[in-house]
Parts: structure tokens; C-alpha cells; sequence
């Protein structure tokens, strides 16, 4: 979409106290009316100082809904999406992110892009009254920017593989239960560095199929890293979930054996190319986006 000589038009003036930016476009935009009645939903439930809307790559949804919650908020950012779990679950055709803006400056700080591809001025839809956009490009250095976020990726890229290091003697010594479980958790640092990349924050959590569900909105390929509606896929993802739990539980729900431990390292050679062609996909698009404000 060209956004090009767009203008910031006042439009819906919901509230006395607030005042909404239209960037998307004239009334007669395919998703004005969606974006329209989601933003007034949300401000029903949470108190926002500003709020951005971008498309979304998955052609299941409509867009990128992203918060900043307001100082004043009864509901601590990352509390908000337990206190609205019940309008979220209902409209899935948009993704939702909360922040609020120390949690921004922070990771701007730390080389964080997702801010500056999803919060920009042509993004904004709404803004309260008195406040300011959470971010000004021409503020913002780009090479400082990037090599932290080079540091950031690189950190993570190091944890996947020092845990890595010992896949090939429990492989060679057919260890397939310890085989399974260092890939495992290789794969577990690989979906942290990519969803820190993509959805601009990151969830420990242990469990494979939930760090592919959780970057699934964001990048359908990494969203579908082990089809679920392949019997063959699912059926070697419940292995590597049960080589985690035997591992770190001593739950023993399953036997191993050297076909799903040489299929999983083929995913995750494949996984490894994906995310690093994403940090460098993200490193050209940010120098382009400088380039186009002027900034180098």
C-alpha cells in the first residue's frame, strides 16, 4: 500500500479527551470500518495513550492492533492481555501487542525493530489527548540501533548453539532421548531469537508447539515449522515435547528412535536459515526506512 502524501485526518471523536488519527486512508478503505470498531472496543476495556495499526502478512488477518497502555491504566501492560482475553479470543482476524512506553524506550535501547516497522506516524490511529507518539525516527541513530539488535540476535543465535555442542556425541552414541532433547531446546532459542525479531518480545516458555504457536501470527512459516494437520509432523512434535518433559520431569511417555532424531535435525537446519534470512531481511528494511526520512 502507498501511504505516500498521506494526511492526518481528526476522525471518529469518540471522547471528548481524545483525539483519533486516521492514517489509513479515506472512509471507503477495505478495513476502515474493521479497524474502526476494534479501536473503539479496546478503549472500552483499556486505557491507552496511543494505538498503531499495521497489515499483517497473514492473509487470515486483517491486521496488527498495537497498544501503548497508559500510565493511568488500572492494568499493567503485560497484564492486559489477561484482562481482555475475552474480547481477544473473539476477534482472532487481528493480532494484539501491549506495551507501554518505558517497556519501548528499553528495547529501542536494546536494538528492538519491531517499534519502528509497527509504530511509526503512518501507523497511528488514535492518540490521547496530550500525548505524544511513542517514537520520532529522526531521533533515533540507525547504526546504534542496528548493532545492538545484531547483539541481541547473535546472543541468542550463541545460546542454540553451545547447546548444540553435544548434540553429535549423544547422536554418535545413540542417545536418541538426549539427541532429541538438545535439538529441542535448540529449537526453543531459535523461536525466541525469531519472535523478539518479528513480535517484538519473546515467552520463555518450554514448550515447542507454543513458541510455534506464538510466532504464528506473525510469520506463517515459522508458525508452521511442524505442520499440525500432517499425522507424520504432529506425531514427531509430540516426541520432542515428551524428550523435554522425560529430560527435565522424568516423565516417560515415549521411545526413541534415530529416524525422528535425523528428521528433526533436517527442521532444525532448515529453522536456522529461516531465522537468520529474517534478521537480514529486518536489517535492509530498517536501512530503507532511515534512507526514506533522510537518516542514514
Amino acid at each position: 500500500m502507498n501511504w505516500k502524501g498521506l494526511k492526518i485526518l481528526p476522525v471518529l471523536n469518540l471522547k471528548s479527551h481524545a483525539m483519533y488519527c486516521n492514517i489509513l486512508i479515506q472512509k471507503e478503505h477495505p478495513k476502515y470500518r474493521a479497524v474502526k470498531k476494534m479501536t473503539k472496543l479496546l478503549l472500552e476495556f483499556v486505557e491507552a495513550d496511543c494505538m498503531y495499526f499495521s497489515e499483517s502478512d497473514l492473509e487470515s488477518k486483517i491486521g496488527i492492533m498495537t497498544l501503548v497502555i497508559s500510565r493511568e491504566s488500572e492494568h499493567y501492560y503485560d497484564d492486559v492481555n489477561d484482562h481482555l482475553w475475552k474480547v481477544i479470543q473473539n476477534h482472532n482476524e487481528f493480532v494484539f501487542c501491549f506495551f507501554n512506553r518505558e517497556c519501548i524506550k528499553d528495547e529501542l535501547k536494546r536494538g528492538n525493530l519491531f517499534f519502528i516497522f509497527h509504530c511509526r506516524e503512518k501507523e497511528l490511529i488514535y492518540k490521547k489527548s496530550g500525548q505524544n507518539a511513542v517514537l520520532d525516527i529522526r531521533n533515533i541513530k540507525m547504526k546504534r540501533l542496528l548493532k545492538q539488535t545484531g547483539r541481541r540476535y547473535s546472543m541468542w543465535t550463541s545460546e542454540s548453539n553451545t547447546i548444540g555442542r553435544d548434540f553429535k556425541h549423544h547422536h554418535r552414541n545413540d542417545n536418541h532421548l538426549m539427541a532429541l532433547y538438545v535439538l529441542q531446546q535448540q529449537f526453543r532459542y531459535l523461536f525466541i531469537n525469531a519472535s523478539w525479531l518479528v513480535k517484538g518480545e519473546w515467552t520463555p516458555h518450554e514448550s515447542i508447539s507454543y513458541q510455534q504457536k506464538y510466532i504464528g501470527a506473525f510469520n506463517i512459516s515459522l508458525g508452521n515449522v511442524f505442520d499440525l494437520n500432517n499425522e507424520k509432523e504432529r506425531r514427531v512434535l509430540e516426541k520432542i515435547e515428551c524428550a523435554c518433559k522425560e529430560v527435565q520431569w522424568g516423565e516417560k511417555d515415549e521411545s526413541f528412535d534415530v529416524e525422528t532424531v535425523n528428521y528433526v535435525q533436517e527442521k532444525l537446519e532448515w529453522m536456522k536459515k529461516e531465522v537468520q534470512a529474517i534478521f537480514l531481511e529486518k536489517r535492509e528494511k530498517i536501512k530503507e526506512i532511515f534512507k526514506s526520512h533522510g537518516k542514514r
